[in-house]
């Protein structure tokens, strides 16, 4: 397990060259700011989940639809934990255009003992590669997003353009 480490490591990084795609920009330029902010649902209830079910990111988004972002949130056993990621967001056609499929994969830190166990490839220490597929709607720079949380939960968020 104490291999994982590195190979987060080596999927964040192969995200971030990823919003370079096109050459003319450099990873770090951005279109426009979005925040988001939401509660999760689990598929099945446990003793063993505390606290409140918060969830906020901050993204920044391209023009070419790649993205980068940080999401703060109490995981479901009350410990503080943060994804950094980048990914990509595709557009559904025509009279579809507003709806959206979202995949982001970066790092995951925060499920610590006794948790560590209850996210994949989590090493010692709390650091876990993480790939998060997602369901939205945005319009005039407000939306809404469903994201599915492995076989554990769905997180549920509304956002904004600033």
């Amino acid at each position: 397990m104490k291999k994982i480490f590195p190979l987060a490591v080596l999927l964040t990084a192969l995200s971030t060259a990823c919003l370079a795609a096109d050459d003319t920009e450099k990873w770090y330029e951005y279109d426009h700011l979005y925040f988001h902010a939401g509660t999760y649902i689990h598929y099945s209830s446990s003793k063993d989940h505390d606290g409140p079910n918060l969830f906020g990111a901050l993204e920044a988004q391209k023009s070419n639809d790649w993205l980068y972002g940080l999401a703060l949130f109490d995981n479901s056993f009350g410990q503080f934990s943060q994804y950094l990621y980048g990914g990509k967001t595709w557009h559904f056609p025509d009279d579809w255009e507003n709806f959206h499929f979202k995949l982001t994969a970066g790092v995951i830190h925060g499920y610590k003992e006794p948790w560590d166990d209850k996210i994949p490839f989590n090493s010692s220490n709390g650091w876990a590669p993480g790939v998060i597929p997602s369901l939205g709607y945005k319009k005039n720079g407000f939306g809404g997003d469903i994201i599915f949380l492995g076989n554990s939960a769905l997180l549920f968020t509304v956002g904004m353009d600033f």
